[in-house]
């Protein structure tokens, strides 16, 4: 019994201490490598279909005179900016599946979610 309630804490501890701590390229493989691939420059399986050219993540810095734009990709991401400029919207918005439902605890770690995805992408970056 004693075996059992242990197995039991150090599983649900794991699962705590994964959520409190998500894993950035899980995430990313999980909802952009698609398309983006699976190092974000844009030649994902699915790339090839798309209407649009799939943007090369690794750029975003070079492209941001140097300055990762971490809160553009991040309100992108959670589909919070709207760019009505470039037409429809092509790129799911990923906002409600990292963060669904509205208890503190469920919106806390959606954030943690996409702040991983973010500093993955970051780490993505061209030097």
């Amino acid at each position: 019994m004693r075996k059992i309630a242990a197995f039991v804490i150090s599983v649900l501890s794991i699962g705590i201490a994964h959520a409190e701590d998500p894993d950035g390229r899980a995430l990313f493989t999980a909802h952009c490598s698609a398309c983006h691939g699976a190092v974000g420059e844009g030649d994902g399986p699915v790339a090839s279909s798309m209407a649009v050219t799939v943007p090369n993540l690794r750029t975003l810095t070079k492209r941001s005179a140097g300055n990762f734009p971490a809160d553009a990709i991040r309100s992108y991401i959670d589909g919070t900016e709207a760019r009505a400029a470039h037409g429809t919207r092509t790129m799911p918005v990923w906002g409600p599946s990292l963060t669904s439902g509205g208890d503190e605890t469920t919106v806390a770690a959606g954030r943690a979610r996409l702040a991983a995805i973010v500093e993955f992408v970051r780490r993505l970056q061209y030097p």
